[in-house]
């Protein structure tokens, strides 16, 4: 007899689905691995979820669209871990720089593709940076907003 658990939700707050570039860096105590580059999922003023797409050539993981091969098993038990985050907001944003932690994490073959999902809440981040990053996710409430108030005319 199987018996499904339910998690607790935590999210207080609703999550806009958008893709957005950001970088993640593994913060460890004895040296890090190089950062990664990749996109959100959804975002959130208390965090964001990352996708990354890793494909395997000649035995190795790599990257899509890559053409260096990058050494990404640390990035393969993300569970729990800190990282530095360089979210790239766009058009003249800039770059937004946090901390944060993972709190869930999904591996799986999507298509041809090994796919790892992450959740990540934000533990710190400078107060200008936070500034950006909520007038950030405010514009994309409004946007979504928009859109969906133009369908329903």
């Amino acid at each position: 007899m199987t018996r499904k658990t339910r998690k607790k939700e935590r999210r207080k707050f609703k999550r806009l689905d958008i893709v957005v570039p950001v970088s993640v860096q593994l913060l460890r105590e004895a040296g890090c691995p190089p950062a990664i580059n990749t996109e959100t999922e959804n975002i959130s003023p208390d965090g964001l979820s990352i996708v990354v797409k890793i494909r395997q050539e000649d035995g190795r993981f790599s990257r899509e669209a890559e053409e260096t091969l990058i050494k990404l098993i640390p990035y393969l038990v993300l569970d729990h871990r800190v990282v530095i985050l360089g979210v790239k907001i766009l058009p003249k944003g800039g770059e937004i720089k946090m901390r944060g932690r993972v709190t869930w994490c999904d591996r799986g073959l999507r298509g041809e593709f090994y796919s790892l999902r992450a959740g990540i809440s934000i533990e710190e981040i400078e107060r200008e940076h936070y500034v950006k990053w909520l007038e950030f996710v405010r514009t994309i409430v409004q946007l979504q907003d928009e859109d969906l108030a133009s369908i329903k005319s």
